[in-house]
């Protein structure tokens, strides 16, 4: 079985960093795996700009029939996602383990 592109996100998603972490994220997505994990453990703050990049990405999954999901979000992240209502869009997950289980 084809192995889950995964990403480890560090930081703030945000104008500074969204096209570095776009690019890392196409890249992944240009390898055309089956599904994508990304891991949320080190991630402090998405602003809006980093929510159109995790958007994207969940969009282009869609268009290549990729599963994608996340992991170790912190609450105040998760919250980000639920107030945008796209929490909808990406499966959250305890821990990596757990997220690569959901996505084979």
């Amino acid at each position: 079985m084809e192995q889950p592109g995964l990403i480890e996100l560090i930081g703030r998603i945000d104008n500074n960093t969204s096209s570095s972490i776009e690019a890392r994220i196409n890249a992944s997505l240009d390898a055309v795996p089956a599904s994508l994990v990304l891991d949320m453990a080190a991630v402090d703050f998405v602003s809006s700009l980093g929510l159109r990049v995790m958007l994207t990405a969940a969009k282009r999954c869609r268009k290549q029939n990729a599963k994608i999901a996340l992991c170790s979000v912190s609450p105040q992240v998760a919250e980000v996602f639920q107030l945008s209502g796209l929490s909808s869009f990406f499966p959250m997950h305890p821990d990596r383990a757990a997220a690569l289980q959901s996505v084979q």
